[in-house]
Protein backbone atom coordinates (compact mmCIF):
# COMPACT_ATOMS: atom_id res chain seq x y z
CA UNK A 1 0.00 0.00 0.00
CA UNK A 2 2.34 2.47 1.03
CA UNK A 3 4.31 2.02 -2.42
CA UNK A 4 1.37 1.90 -4.63
CA UNK A 5 0.64 5.71 -2.51
CA UNK A 6 4.12 6.86 -4.03
CA UNK A 7 3.99 5.81 -7.08
CA UNK A 8 0.27 7.39 -7.59
CA UNK A 9 0.62 10.44 -6.14
CA UNK A 10 2.24 13.37 -8.10
CA UNK A 11 5.37 15.66 -5.75
CA UNK A 12 4.92 19.13 -6.94
CA UNK A 13 7.22 21.65 -6.16
CA UNK A 14 5.21 24.95 -6.13
CA UNK A 15 7.77 27.86 -5.97
CA UNK A 16 9.80 31.03 -7.16
CA UNK A 17 12.84 30.01 -9.04
CA UNK A 18 15.58 31.72 -7.33
CA UNK A 19 16.94 34.88 -9.07
CA UNK A 20 18.94 37.64 -7.41
CA UNK A 21 17.47 40.03 -5.54
CA UNK A 22 14.14 38.46 -5.21
CA UNK A 23 13.77 35.81 -2.41
CA UNK A 24 12.40 36.15 1.44
CA UNK A 25 12.30 39.99 1.68
CA UNK A 26 12.63 39.93 5.65
CA UNK A 27 15.90 37.72 5.73
CA UNK A 28 17.28 40.02 2.94
CA UNK A 29 16.41 42.89 5.29
CA UNK A 30 18.48 41.63 7.72
CA UNK A 31 21.02 39.77 5.64
CA UNK A 32 21.42 41.65 2.57
CA UNK A 33 20.27 40.54 -0.74
CA UNK A 34 23.33 38.37 -2.04
CA UNK A 35 23.33 36.04 1.04
CA UNK A 36 19.19 35.71 0.83
CA UNK A 37 19.54 34.79 -2.49
CA UNK A 38 22.34 32.06 -1.59
CA UNK A 39 20.25 30.75 1.07
CA UNK A 40 17.12 30.60 -1.22
CA UNK A 41 19.47 29.43 -4.32
CA UNK A 42 20.14 26.19 -1.59
CA UNK A 43 16.89 25.82 -0.27
CA UNK A 44 15.29 25.54 -3.97
CA UNK A 45 18.36 22.78 -4.62
CA UNK A 46 17.23 21.30 -1.42
CA UNK A 47 13.80 21.03 -2.45
CA UNK A 48 14.56 19.33 -6.05
CA UNK A 49 16.60 16.66 -4.59
CA UNK A 50 13.65 15.72 -2.81
CA UNK A 51 11.89 15.59 -6.01
CA UNK A 52 14.99 13.47 -7.46
CA UNK A 53 14.48 10.86 -5.21
CA UNK A 54 10.40 10.36 -4.84
CA UNK A 55 9.83 6.91 -6.34
CA UNK A 56 6.43 8.38 -8.01
CA UNK A 57 6.45 11.29 -10.30
CA UNK A 58 7.06 14.95 -10.30
CA UNK A 59 6.52 18.20 -11.34
CA UNK A 60 8.13 21.76 -11.36
CA UNK A 61 5.63 24.65 -11.42
CA UNK A 62 7.64 27.69 -11.02
CA UNK A 63 7.17 31.26 -10.70
CA UNK A 64 8.97 33.55 -13.28
CA UNK A 65 11.09 30.98 -14.69
CA UNK A 66 14.61 31.71 -16.45
CA UNK A 67 14.88 31.20 -19.72
CA UNK A 68 18.59 30.11 -19.16
CA UNK A 69 17.91 27.70 -16.32
CA UNK A 70 21.36 26.70 -14.35
CA UNK A 71 21.91 23.65 -12.32
CA UNK A 72 19.96 24.65 -9.68
CA UNK A 73 16.73 24.91 -11.75
CA UNK A 74 16.38 21.83 -13.43
CA UNK A 75 15.45 17.81 -12.39
CA UNK A 76 17.88 14.93 -14.12
CA UNK A 77 14.81 13.04 -14.51
CA UNK A 78 11.43 12.84 -15.82
CA UNK A 79 8.70 15.35 -14.91
CA UNK A 80 5.93 17.81 -15.93
CA UNK A 81 6.90 21.17 -16.06
CA UNK A 82 4.51 24.40 -16.13
CA UNK A 83 4.74 28.05 -15.45
CA UNK A 84 2.85 29.67 -12.80
CA UNK A 85 0.40 32.12 -13.83
CA UNK A 86 0.16 35.42 -12.88
CA UNK A 87 -2.36 36.15 -10.07
CA UNK A 88 -2.21 35.74 -6.33
CA UNK A 89 -0.71 32.92 -4.49
CA UNK A 90 -4.15 31.04 -4.39
CA UNK A 91 -5.13 31.82 -7.76
CA UNK A 92 -1.95 30.38 -8.74
CA UNK A 93 -2.06 27.16 -7.27
CA UNK A 94 -5.70 26.79 -8.04
CA UNK A 95 -4.86 27.42 -11.78
CA UNK A 96 -1.32 24.78 -11.60
CA UNK A 97 -3.86 22.07 -9.96
CA UNK A 98 -6.35 22.47 -12.71
CA UNK A 99 -3.76 21.90 -15.45
CA UNK A 100 -2.44 18.78 -13.48
CA UNK A 101 -5.48 17.25 -12.90
CA UNK A 102 -5.53 16.58 -17.12
CA UNK A 103 -2.50 15.17 -17.14
CA UNK A 104 -2.03 13.17 -13.70
CA UNK A 105 -5.21 11.41 -12.39
CA UNK A 106 -3.87 10.87 -9.33
CA UNK A 107 -2.83 12.50 -6.10
CA UNK A 108 -1.00 15.19 -5.98
CA UNK A 109 1.22 16.91 -3.14
CA UNK A 110 2.66 20.41 -3.42
CA UNK A 111 5.67 21.49 -1.46
CA UNK A 112 7.34 25.12 -1.59
CA UNK A 113 11.57 25.34 -1.46
CA UNK A 114 11.18 27.17 2.66
CA UNK A 115 11.11 23.84 4.13
CA UNK A 116 13.99 22.11 4.00
CA UNK A 117 13.87 20.04 7.41
CA UNK A 118 11.14 17.93 6.45
CA UNK A 119 12.11 14.73 5.65
CA UNK A 120 11.12 11.80 2.89
CA UNK A 121 9.63 10.18 5.77
CA UNK A 122 7.18 12.75 6.05
CA UNK A 123 6.32 13.04 2.37
CA UNK A 124 5.87 9.24 2.07
CA UNK A 125 3.18 9.59 4.92
CA UNK A 126 1.66 12.31 3.40
CA UNK A 127 1.15 10.63 -0.05
CA UNK A 128 -0.52 7.41 2.16
CA UNK A 129 -2.89 9.45 4.13
CA UNK A 130 -4.54 10.75 0.53
CA UNK A 131 -5.24 6.94 -0.57
CA UNK A 132 -7.26 7.34 2.91
CA UNK A 133 -8.47 11.03 3.12
CA UNK A 134 -9.57 13.74 0.37
CA UNK A 135 -6.95 16.57 1.33
CA UNK A 136 -3.62 16.61 3.72
CA UNK A 137 -1.75 20.28 5.38
CA UNK A 138 0.73 20.17 6.84
CA UNK A 139 0.43 23.03 9.68
CA UNK A 140 3.65 25.47 9.93
CA UNK A 141 4.59 27.22 13.12
CA UNK A 142 4.07 30.49 11.99
CA UNK A 143 -0.14 29.30 11.24
CA UNK A 144 0.53 28.55 7.10
CA UNK A 145 0.94 25.26 5.78
CA UNK A 146 4.56 23.54 4.44
CA UNK A 147 2.87 20.67 2.77
CA UNK A 148 -0.74 20.20 1.31
CA UNK A 149 -1.99 17.91 -0.93
CA UNK A 150 -5.52 16.36 -2.20
CA UNK A 151 -6.69 13.82 -4.85
CA UNK A 152 -10.06 15.95 -5.39
CA UNK A 153 -10.39 19.13 -6.77
CA UNK A 154 -9.42 21.31 -4.20
CA UNK A 155 -12.23 24.95 -2.81
CA UNK A 156 -11.94 28.06 -4.13
CA UNK A 157 -8.25 29.43 -3.22
CA UNK A 158 -7.64 32.88 -4.38
CA UNK A 159 -9.38 34.16 -1.52
CA UNK A 160 -7.58 32.82 1.32
CA UNK A 161 -5.24 34.68 3.66
CA UNK A 162 -2.41 33.33 2.20
CA UNK A 163 1.11 34.21 3.59
CA UNK A 164 -0.66 34.84 7.37
CA UNK A 165 -1.40 32.91 10.71
CA UNK A 166 -4.44 32.35 9.72
CA UNK A 167 -3.67 30.11 6.39
CA UNK A 168 -3.85 26.73 7.64
CA UNK A 169 -7.14 27.52 9.58
CA UNK A 170 -9.12 29.03 6.70
CA UNK A 171 -7.33 26.25 4.61
CA UNK A 172 -9.19 23.72 6.29
CA UNK A 173 -12.58 25.21 6.93
CA UNK A 174 -12.71 26.11 2.97
CA UNK A 175 -12.09 22.10 2.67
CA UNK A 176 -14.91 20.91 5.24
CA UNK A 177 -17.04 22.99 3.72
CA UNK A 178 -16.75 21.02 0.62
CA UNK A 179 -17.00 18.38 2.52
CA UNK A 180 -13.42 16.94 2.08
CA UNK A 181 -12.27 14.63 4.88
CA UNK A 182 -8.86 15.94 6.17
CA UNK A 183 -5.62 14.43 7.68
CA UNK A 184 -3.76 16.91 9.28
CA UNK A 185 -0.01 16.25 9.59
CA UNK A 186 2.40 16.79 12.70
CA UNK A 187 3.01 20.78 12.98
CA UNK A 188 6.74 21.59 11.26
CA UNK A 189 8.38 24.31 10.51
CA UNK A 190 9.66 26.67 7.24
CA UNK A 191 11.83 29.77 6.63
CA UNK A 192 10.68 33.15 6.67
CA UNK A 193 13.05 34.90 8.66
CA UNK A 194 16.40 35.21 10.23
CA UNK A 195 15.30 33.36 12.95
CA UNK A 196 13.87 30.55 11.55
CA UNK A 197 17.51 30.41 9.68
CA UNK A 198 19.43 30.35 13.00
CA UNK A 199 16.57 27.13 13.94
CA UNK A 200 17.33 25.35 10.67
CA UNK A 201 21.11 26.20 10.93
CA UNK A 202 20.79 23.83 14.35
CA UNK A 203 18.89 20.94 12.87
CA UNK A 204 20.63 20.48 9.90
CA UNK A 205 23.24 19.39 12.06
CA UNK A 206 21.27 16.19 12.16
CA UNK A 207 20.64 16.09 8.54
CA UNK A 208 22.79 13.94 6.23
CA UNK A 209 21.33 13.93 2.96
CA UNK A 210 23.85 15.99 0.58
CA UNK A 211 21.17 19.09 -0.13
CA UNK A 212 20.60 19.73 2.93
CA UNK A 213 24.52 19.80 4.21
CA UNK A 214 25.04 21.89 1.87
CA UNK A 215 22.58 24.43 2.82
CA UNK A 216 24.81 23.99 5.74
CA UNK A 217 27.55 24.56 4.87
CA UNK A 218 25.77 27.81 3.06
CA UNK A 219 24.51 29.26 6.22
CA UNK A 220 27.96 29.11 8.04
CA UNK A 221 29.40 30.85 5.68
CA UNK A 222 26.86 33.41 6.44
CA UNK A 223 26.27 32.91 10.23
CA UNK A 224 29.95 31.86 11.18
CA UNK A 225 30.48 28.93 13.64
CA UNK A 226 30.90 30.19 17.70
CA UNK A 227 33.47 28.13 19.76
CA UNK A 228 32.94 28.74 23.28
CA UNK A 229 36.33 28.78 25.61
CA UNK A 230 35.97 27.65 29.12
CA UNK A 231 38.81 27.81 31.62
CA UNK A 232 38.84 25.74 34.73
CA UNK A 233 39.93 25.52 37.97
CA UNK A 234 38.44 22.32 39.84
CA UNK A 235 35.37 23.20 38.62
CA UNK A 236 34.81 20.52 36.17
CA UNK A 237 31.09 19.48 37.37
CA UNK A 238 29.93 23.15 36.45
CA UNK A 239 32.12 23.07 33.50
CA UNK A 240 30.12 20.17 31.94
CA UNK A 241 27.20 20.97 32.72
CA UNK A 242 27.71 24.49 30.68
CA UNK A 243 29.00 22.19 28.05
CA UNK A 244 26.13 20.56 27.88
CA UNK A 245 23.55 23.32 27.87
CA UNK A 246 25.87 25.34 25.15
CA UNK A 247 25.64 21.99 22.71
CA UNK A 248 21.89 22.21 23.09
CA UNK A 249 21.65 25.92 22.26
CA UNK A 250 23.71 25.04 18.91
CA UNK A 251 27.69 26.00 19.85
CA UNK A 252 29.61 25.17 17.07
CA UNK A 253 32.86 23.75 19.34
CA UNK A 254 33.68 23.94 22.87
CA UNK A 255 37.23 24.21 24.33
CA UNK A 256 37.75 23.27 28.01
CA UNK A 257 41.12 24.63 29.01
CA UNK A 258 42.13 23.00 32.49
CA UNK A 259 44.54 24.01 35.05
CA UNK A 260 45.60 20.69 36.11
CA UNK A 261 45.59 17.07 33.75
CA UNK A 262 42.08 15.42 34.64
CA UNK A 263 41.84 12.10 32.59
CA UNK A 264 38.12 11.83 34.15
CA UNK A 265 37.11 15.25 32.87
CA UNK A 266 39.55 14.77 29.33
CA UNK A 267 37.00 11.14 29.03
CA UNK A 268 34.12 13.07 29.67
CA UNK A 269 35.04 15.51 26.92
CA UNK A 270 35.73 13.04 24.39
CA UNK A 271 32.41 11.73 24.75
CA UNK A 272 30.69 14.88 24.58
CA UNK A 273 32.34 16.10 21.58
CA UNK A 274 34.45 18.80 23.15
CA UNK A 275 38.10 19.60 22.85
CA UNK A 276 39.70 19.37 25.76
CA UNK A 277 43.41 20.95 26.91
CA UNK A 278 45.51 21.34 30.14
CA UNK A 279 47.41 24.10 30.89
CA UNK A 280 49.29 24.96 33.87
CA UNK A 281 49.59 28.58 33.25
CA UNK A 282 47.31 31.27 34.53
CA UNK A 283 43.79 32.05 33.67
CA UNK A 284 44.44 34.74 30.88
CA UNK A 285 47.20 32.70 29.36
CA UNK A 286 44.67 29.55 29.26
CA UNK A 287 42.14 32.01 27.43
CA UNK A 288 44.56 33.49 24.63
CA UNK A 289 46.18 29.76 24.08
CA UNK A 290 42.74 28.04 23.92
CA UNK A 291 41.40 31.23 21.39
CA UNK A 292 44.70 30.96 19.22
CA UNK A 293 43.63 27.03 18.59
CA UNK A 294 40.10 28.22 16.68
CA UNK A 295 40.38 28.48 13.30
CA UNK A 296 37.84 30.68 11.93
CA UNK A 297 34.35 32.05 12.94
CA UNK A 298 33.51 33.52 16.33
CA UNK A 299 35.01 32.94 20.09
CA UNK A 300 32.87 32.70 23.01
CA UNK A 301 34.76 33.01 26.24
CA UNK A 302 32.36 31.96 29.64
CA UNK A 303 33.68 31.14 32.87
CA UNK A 304 32.35 28.17 34.23
CA UNK A 305 30.07 28.66 36.31
CA UNK A 306 27.99 31.40 33.85
CA UNK A 307 24.37 30.94 33.51
CA UNK A 308 23.95 32.08 29.89
CA UNK A 309 20.34 32.95 28.60
CA UNK A 310 19.29 30.13 26.10
CA UNK A 311 18.89 32.43 23.78
CA UNK A 312 22.56 33.32 24.15
CA UNK A 313 24.02 31.62 20.78
CA UNK A 314 21.24 33.17 18.63
CA UNK A 315 21.23 36.08 20.11
CA UNK A 316 25.56 36.12 19.68
CA UNK A 317 25.25 35.06 15.81
CA UNK A 318 22.59 38.20 15.10
CA UNK A 319 24.65 40.50 17.11
CA UNK A 320 27.61 39.83 15.21
CA UNK A 321 25.83 40.49 11.66
CA UNK A 322 26.66 44.43 12.50
CA UNK A 323 29.22 44.65 15.64
CA UNK A 324 32.62 42.85 16.03
CA UNK A 325 32.29 41.82 19.64
CA UNK A 326 30.25 42.34 22.59
CA UNK A 327 29.46 40.80 25.89
CA UNK A 328 26.11 39.71 27.79
CA UNK A 329 24.68 42.13 30.60
CA UNK A 330 25.07 41.32 33.84
CA UNK A 331 22.73 39.49 36.32
CA UNK A 332 23.32 37.11 39.64
CA UNK A 333 21.95 33.86 39.44
CA UNK A 334 20.20 32.64 42.16
CA UNK A 335 17.25 33.92 44.24
CA UNK A 336 17.05 37.48 44.87
CA UNK A 337 18.71 39.14 48.16
CA UNK A 338 18.65 42.82 49.30
CA UNK A 339 20.51 44.83 47.43
CA UNK A 340 21.51 42.48 43.82
CA UNK A 341 19.25 44.76 41.76
CA UNK A 342 21.27 47.78 42.69
CA UNK A 343 24.89 45.89 42.44
CA UNK A 344 23.86 44.75 39.02
CA UNK A 345 22.56 47.73 37.74
CA UNK A 346 25.54 49.55 39.06
CA UNK A 347 28.35 47.07 37.51
CA UNK A 348 26.02 47.00 33.97
CA UNK A 349 26.46 50.88 33.67
CA UNK A 350 30.41 50.48 34.72
CA UNK A 351 30.55 48.00 32.00
CA UNK A 352 28.59 50.24 29.31
CA UNK A 353 30.99 52.81 30.05
CA UNK A 354 34.09 51.76 30.71
CA UNK A 355 35.07 48.32 30.90
CA UNK A 356 33.21 45.15 31.45
CA UNK A 357 33.83 41.80 33.58
CA UNK A 358 35.54 38.69 32.37
CA UNK A 359 32.17 36.51 33.81
CA UNK A 360 30.09 38.69 30.91
CA UNK A 361 30.55 35.95 28.58
CA UNK A 362 33.02 37.97 25.90
CA UNK A 363 32.66 37.20 22.60
CA UNK A 364 34.75 38.71 19.50
CA UNK A 365 35.44 37.66 15.62
CA UNK A 366 37.97 35.36 15.52
CA UNK A 367 40.68 38.03 13.26
CA UNK A 368 39.36 40.71 15.68
CA UNK A 369 40.75 39.40 18.17
CA UNK A 370 44.00 38.63 16.45
CA UNK A 371 44.37 42.14 15.77
CA UNK A 372 43.99 43.11 19.26
CA UNK A 373 46.25 41.43 20.90
CA UNK A 374 43.82 39.35 22.69
CA UNK A 375 44.23 38.61 26.50
CA UNK A 376 47.08 39.14 28.47
CA UNK A 377 48.60 36.27 30.23
CA UNK A 378 48.34 36.86 33.79
CA UNK A 379 45.76 35.93 36.55
CA UNK A 380 43.62 38.52 36.89
CA UNK A 381 42.26 41.42 34.98
CA UNK A 382 43.37 39.31 31.62
CA UNK A 383 40.63 41.33 29.89
CA UNK A 384 41.69 44.29 30.49
CA UNK A 385 43.99 45.41 27.48
CA UNK A 386 41.66 43.67 25.35
CA UNK A 387 38.66 44.91 26.07
CA UNK A 388 39.97 48.58 25.82
CA UNK A 389 41.13 47.86 22.01
CA UNK A 390 37.81 46.49 21.49
CA UNK A 391 36.19 49.58 22.41
CA UNK A 392 38.43 52.01 21.35
CA UNK A 393 39.14 50.19 17.67
CA UNK A 394 35.93 48.00 17.08
CA UNK A 395 32.45 48.29 17.30
CA UNK A 396 31.63 46.80 20.32
CA UNK A 397 28.24 46.76 22.48
CA UNK A 398 26.46 44.63 25.21
CA UNK A 399 23.57 42.83 24.69
CA UNK A 400 20.49 43.48 26.96
CA UNK A 401 20.33 39.53 27.06
CA UNK A 402 21.69 38.86 30.88
CA UNK A 403 24.02 35.88 31.41
CA UNK A 404 23.70 34.40 35.16
CA UNK A 405 26.80 34.90 37.17
CA UNK A 406 27.75 33.00 40.32
CA UNK A 407 27.08 34.49 43.92
CA UNK A 408 29.56 32.23 45.18
CA UNK A 409 32.04 34.49 46.33
CA UNK A 410 29.67 37.88 47.22
CA UNK A 411 27.89 35.08 49.78
CA UNK A 412 30.99 33.57 51.00
CA UNK A 413 32.70 36.93 51.87
CA UNK A 414 29.58 39.54 52.49
CA UNK A 415 27.98 41.19 49.62
CA UNK A 416 29.52 44.53 50.84
CA UNK A 417 32.95 43.10 51.55
CA UNK A 418 33.27 41.83 48.45
CA UNK A 419 31.94 44.64 46.73
CA UNK A 420 34.43 46.82 48.29
CA UNK A 421 37.43 44.48 48.08
CA UNK A 422 36.63 43.98 44.09
CA UNK A 423 36.92 47.61 43.73
CA UNK A 424 39.83 48.05 45.79
CA UNK A 425 41.49 45.80 43.49
CA UNK A 426 40.82 47.78 40.39
CA UNK A 427 42.37 50.69 42.38
CA UNK A 428 45.11 49.01 43.40
CA UNK A 429 45.32 48.01 39.30
CA UNK A 430 44.63 51.11 38.09
CA UNK A 431 47.15 52.67 40.55
CA UNK A 432 50.39 49.64 39.03
CA UNK A 433 49.87 46.98 41.01
CA UNK A 434 50.92 43.40 39.46
CA UNK A 435 48.06 41.47 38.31
CA UNK A 436 50.24 38.80 40.17
CA UNK A 437 50.08 40.48 43.56
CA UNK A 438 46.51 41.21 43.19
CA UNK A 439 45.26 37.47 42.64
CA UNK A 440 46.66 36.05 45.70
CA UNK A 441 44.55 38.85 47.01
CA UNK A 442 41.87 37.92 45.65
CA UNK A 443 41.73 34.59 46.09
CA UNK A 444 42.82 34.94 49.53
CA UNK A 445 38.91 36.30 50.26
Amino acid sequence: MADAAITETLLVLFAREPHAGSGKRRIAEQLGNIAAHAVNSEMYAAALGVLERWSGPVALALADPSTDSDAHSTLSRQHIRLAQPDGSFGARLQSVDLTLCAQHHGPRLYLGSDAPELSESFYRTAAEHLQHYDAVLAPAHDGGVTLLGTRCRWPALEHLPWGTSKLCEALEEACLKEGLSIMKMPVSADVDTLDDLLRLRRSLKRDTRNNQQQLLIRLRQILPDIHAVIPVKHDHAAALALSEALISQGTDQILISDSEQSGQLAEACQQLGIHYQSNPNNRGARLDIGARSVKSGNIWFLHADAQPAKTAVDDIRKHLLQYDAGCFRFQFSGPGAAGKGLLERAINWRAKHFVPYGDQGLFVKLQIYIDSGGFSHTPLFEEVPLIKYLKQHTRFTMLNTPIGVSTRRWQKDGWIKRTLHNRWLVMRYLAGASPESLAKSYTSQ
